[in-house]
């Protein structure tokens, strides 16, 4: 049985502006992805609510259906980590598949540094470690992906000019994108020059830290609206936690059991992909991703990326709307935003940096360092 993402909303805050109220943010994402999906707000009978990272469960769905004045026949709450970007699609899809409801509403919320600042966001950020093995030394987030850059350069020989490819690339497709929290173009040159936060990784080599945001989609099981979106298939992958557990800092095998049950479920293999976006906390990370589910061999996507193949016009269009590195990072819902470009994208409506004919799409989500990770496939219905 499709599913079909019927409306899709996106709450923009702005470059250092404070967020509103996490409620309000809820509240406008919803009506504004129901307007989209050509419905009332009565019409709703599901919730999905993907919780956000100061306030896991300040408001639980039922609350949020008290705000928006609706009853509802299935309630649900994803409090994980960067994964929700497939995880609460999949939930909505589910309760749909099971009879549990038929028009569900999935939201996302965050003010992440409003309600914390910078300084409380990175502290927050670097209790994550593990306590025993992690935390006594004092890492702040980059440090893993830092590690995961020192390996890969060490194992496969990626260098420096191609991890500031990746921010190259990405920086480019955030700059298309008119809600983007950065500015001005860079490259390579001008990422290696930037400061070292973790070595090797630049500034411009990580993802951003944002006041907030919000997403909203309607997933339903016969398609409205004037441009539906179709859910073809989703697969989910965990392994471990903490990354002093991981076996390996290059190579997590869960990225192709996740990726490869999504493109089975769809029927459709790699190349048939007209995009991809991932979850990119560091320049790093795209390239283990494009590696691990097979779509480069190991130690090549470096190269992939420095030649312009990730690019619009490229063999496969990567993070169109600028991911975390350039486009924002409001909080939990971060990877929610690529389900809102794959959408965009599906529609023909993602303006300057539309992927010319996009037909079928993959939305990557994280959780951890490359822990849990799952795989959403969307295709223009």
């Amino acid at each position: 049985m499709t599913s079909y993402i019927s409306g899709v909303s996106q709450v923009i805050v702005g470059r250092g502006r404070a967020a509103p109220p996490y409620a309000k943010i809820l509240v406008d994402a919803a009506l504004d992805a129901i307007a989209d999906a050509g419905l009332v707000k009565d019409d709703i009978d599901g919730l999905i609510l993907s919780s956000s990272i100061p306030q896991p469960f300040e408001l639980n769905p039922a609350e949020v259906a008290e705000h928006l004045g609706i009853e509802l026949a299935y309630v649900a709450m994803a409090p994980y980590g960067g994964r929700p970007a497939v995880d609460v699609l999949h939930l909505a899809d589910a309760a749909i598949s099971s009879g549990q409801a038929g028009k569900v509403l999935v939201l996302s919320a965050d003010d992440f540094a409003t309600r914390l600042g910078i300084d409380g966001a990175v502290k927050l950020y670097m209790t994550s470690f593990d306590q025993v093995y992690e935390r006594p030394y004092g890492p702040i987030i980059p440090t893993a992906f830092a590690l995961m850059a020192q390996r890969h350069m060490h194992d496969f020989g990626t260098t420096m000019e191609q991890l500031a490819a990746v921010a190259v690339t990405i920086r480019r497709h955030g700059l298309l994108n008119p809600d983007t929290e950065v500015r001005g173009e860079l490259t390579v040159e001008s990422v290696l020059a930037d400061p070292v936060t973790s070595s090797p990784l630049t500034r411009s080599m990580l993802a951003l830290i944002s006041t907030g945001g919000g997403q909203g989609f309607v997933v339903t099981a016969e398609p409205t609206g004037d441009r539906p979106v179709s859910i073809l298939g989703y697969g989910e992958s965990c392994s471990f936690m903490s990354l002093s557990q991981a076996p390996s800092l290059v190579e997590f095998p869960n990225l192709r059991k996740a990726s490869d049950l999504a493109l089975r479920q769809a029927g459709v293999s790699l190349r048939d992909l007209d995009f991809l976006q991932v979850y990119d906390p560091a320049s790093i990370v795209p390239l283990i991703i494009l590696e691990d589910i097979g779509y480069c061999a190991k130690g090549e996507a470096g190269a992939f990326v420095a030649e312009g193949n990730a690019e619009l016009g490229g063999t496969l269009p990567m993070n169109t709307h600028g991911g975390t590195m350039a486009f924002r990072h409001p909080g939990m819902g971060a990877a929610l935003d690529s389900v809102v470009e794959a959408v965009h994208q599906l529609r023909g409506t993602a303006r300057d940096r539309q992927v010319a004919d996009a037909q079928v799409g993959m939305v990557h989500g994280q959780g951890s360092w490359l822990a849990n990770n799952g795989f959403l496939v969307l295709g223009r219905a």
